[in-house]
């Protein structure tokens, strides 16, 4: 029996089911359509019992159990992921906030508990697909197996006058064996060839004889294919310097010239493509390319934060974190998308990666790829018993008709992620080129496309929270704009506010969100109620000198209490005409409404103008948050701007905060507010009630 007979999909393959509150439920009905099943009522031995097993789906019931659960998940995972199969966790309905850890603990699959026959069985048939497509990807399959190879060395013992063996799991592989441990010699030898058993026995004969090491090669089947296989030979000598026994470690010639092969192409750390082999994948298509379809469209995606997590924990555990990267993109390109063979993942080096999509493809599909992605970063990774919170910026590029090769389309990626660099996490950037026709025609068709999205209110209001330091509750949201384009998917704000300047629609979309914002959260009851709300305006928007009685007209239309808003406005929006930007504020804020300078600490950042403004908050950029840790000069930039803030007796937030790190130091030096992913991401109004109770829930069991 070889190695690859034990595996494989369909009927005849058991489901492996690891019981940790035994259930026999689950095991009758998947047996009751057909399936066979291997059941383990003691959780400890699943992992043995699962290498002995010929099964590729492995399901953990973890329901009314999750942590022991989970610890069952994290054993099976890498066993799982060997045989390229998929690993299903069955969960309670309470335990359905932790999905996010099912998928870091390895598994492939999730079903949340209560479900029918129905549902049980279509989630073994998206296993089923799941592990044929696995089966099916040589090249990544063949990385994992390289790779596994490299870290258990195969090898044997045997003592004189025994009749078998013993095999290391890695020969038990090669050898087609069920698991590691005792195998009868001369059983092994009969399944050889009979010029090549003739030789084994001669050559360890000569071994012991002589008493002294050296090699014996032979051939043998593998996969039903022929290799050379070397055995380096060591001999072993009692007290009394007489041969008590040999022992060895076994070299596959065939597979060690794979490895070497695939080392020239492949990144050795993650299994992922290198940069050579992915220039050399998309100069390939883009020499084939037919019609006016993009040969190619590949994402460029940088790791936030990595050079601090590797100067911090240490070169180990930022390799660690590199594979988890890899898996988990791995694992989003398995599961959510349909290109299968015409898409590669790559490692461009350092903590960038690249994902590239064979045409004929669609941006758009490109781009809810990088979403998913983005969304994916959201989760923390646990790596080395250390829970780790990475973020992510994108770039696309589109390989365009005048595209001449792979290295001018990773340089378009890279300039659309250098952009990316500066806005929110888990964001990204379209490469759009800045001369010619065709960038003319795009600008043309986004504006139409804008003035069509403002008629038909095709624009999405979305909220993040704003916490309180000292009480640790959420008093108030920022209204984000989100603009979801039919072809080229969600546009950062950026993109839409440069679309409505080109188009003059600044001011028409700037009443549109203040419009819609406020009148969403007019709606809002129970403690939705007493949020504040902040707005955004432009520097456009302060040139019109009845923009403060335009803010009043939509609080009237709206009936928002003027008390709970905020109008928020960059430095750059203020210096083009400070004295007029303080004369419409100091209008606002007569009325009732709130002020805060946006972005503090990208522009002027002068104690000067501040003085001369009417302003309520200052909220400190993210760029200065991100800084503020592993950077005491970044920690001095922070307290300089907040003495500034209190000597004019005005409120800090600071935003983009992501890690409990950065908090803690912010709070050291006086921000009273915060806001971003430690919190929690944009989101639409409808999850906001939701998630305000959760997060009260869980202060008042922290109190």
């Amino acid at each position: 029996m070889y190695w690859n007979k034990m595996t494989g999909t369909g009927p005849q393959a058991p489901i492996f089911i690891v019981s940790v509150r035994y259930r026999q439920e689950v095991t009758a009905a998947i047996e009751a359509s057909g399936r066979s099943v291997v059941a383990v009522r003691r959780p400890d031995e699943a992992s043995r019992r699962f290498a002995q097993s010929a099964s590729s789906i492995a399901i953990v019931d973890a329901r009314g159990a999750l942590a022991h659960g989970l610890k069952v998940t994290r054993q099976l995972a890498a066993a799982v992921e060997a045989r390229r199969g998929a690993l299903a966790v069955l969960l309670s309905r309470s335990d359905a906030e932790a999905i996010g850890d099912v998928y870091e603990a390895g598994a492939t699959h999730f079903l949340i508990s209560p479900f029918s026959n129905s549902e049980l069985g279509q989630a073994l048939r998206f296993a089923d697909r799941y592990v044929r497509r696995m089966q099916e990807t040589g090249v990544s399959a063949a990385v994992v197996s390289a790779q596994a190879a490299l870290t258990d060395t195969a090898r044997w013992h045997w003592s004189t006058g025994e009749g078998s063996a013993t095999i290391s799991p890695s020969l038990a592989a090669l050898l087609g064996q069920p698991v590691a441990g005792p195998i009868d010699v001369t059983a092994l030898l009969r399944r050889l060839e009979t010029p090549e058993r003739l030789k084994i026995r001669r050559g360890f004969r000569r071994l012991l004889i002589s008493g002294s090491g050296g090699d014996i090669e032979h051939k043998m089947l593998v996969d039903g294919t022929p290799h050379r296989i070397v055995h380096h030979v060591r001999v072993l000598h009692g007290p009394d310097k007489q041969v008590t026994g040999l022992t060895a470690t076994v070299e596959d010639l065939d597979a060690a010239m794979l490895e070497r092969r695939l080392s020239a192409h492949f990144d050795p750390l993650t299994g992922l493509a290198n940069q050579g082999y992915a220039q050399a994948w998309i100069d390939q298509l883009l020499g084939g390319r037919t019609g006016h379809d993009p040969a190619c469209i590949i994402v460029q995606m940088a790791i936030s934060r990595f050079d601090q997590v590797n100067a911090s924990y240490g070169r180990a555990v930022a390799d660690s974190l590199l594979q988890a990267v890899a898996r988990r993109v791995r694992h989003l390109a398995g599961s959510e998308n349909a290109y299968g063979e015409r898409m590669l993942l790559a490692r461009l080096g350092g903590a960038e990666f690249a994902i590239a999509f064979a045409g004929p493809t669609q941006l758009k599909d490109v781009v809810a790829f990088a979403q998913s992605l983005g969304e994916a970063f959201e989760r923390p990774f646990a790596v080395e018993g250390r829970v780790i919170h990475l973020s992510s910026r994108m770039g696309i590029a589109a390989a365009e008709a005048d595209l001449d090769g792979a290295e001018t389309l990773f340089r378009r990626a890279s300039a659309a992620l250098a952009e990316a660099k500066s806005a929110e996490p888990n964001s990204y950037r379209i490469f759009m080129p800045g001369e010619g026709e065709d960038a003319r025609e795009r600008m043309a068709d986004l504006q139409t496309d804008l003035r069509r999205a403002l008629e038909s209110d095709e624009l999405d209001i979305v909220y993040q929270p704003q916490v309180d330091v000292a009480s640790q509750a959420i008093c108030g949201v920022e209204a984000l704009v989100r603009w979801r384009h039919p072809v080229m998917g969600l546009l950062p704000a950026e993109t839409l506010l440069d679309v409505a300047a080109s188009a003059e629609l600044t001011g028409r979309l700037s009443e549109h969100i203040i419009d819609k914002a406020l009148r969403e959260a007019a709606a809002w009851e129970g403690p939705l109620a007493s949020l504040r709300l902040s707005v955004n305006v432009t520097a456009d928007d302060l040139k019109f000198d009845d923009f403060d009685r335009t803010v009043m007209g939509v609080l009237r239309d709206t009936g928002f209490p003027v008390e709970r808003l905020t109008i928020e406005v960059t430095e750059g929006g203020l210096m083009e005409n400070l004295d007029k930007a303080a004369l419409l504020l100091s209008a606002l804020r007569d009325m009732g409404v709130r002020v805060a300078i946006d972005d503090f600490g990208t522009g002027y950042s002068s104690l000067a103008y501040l003085k001369s403004l009417p302003l309520d908050y200052l909220k400190i950029d993210r760029s200065l948050v991100t800084d503020v840790v592993g950077s005491p000069r970044g920690r001095v930039v922070v307290r300089g701007i907040v003495d500034m803030a209190r000597s004019l007796e005005m409120d800090v937030v600071a935003e983009g905060v992501e890690t409990p790190e950065q908090l803690d130091l912010l709070v050291h030096e006086g921000c009273g507010q915060y806001q971003g992913f430690l919190c929690a991401q944009p989101m639409p109004a409808a999850e906001l009630a939701p998630f305000i109770a959760a997060w009260e829930q869980g202060r008042a069991a922290a109190a």
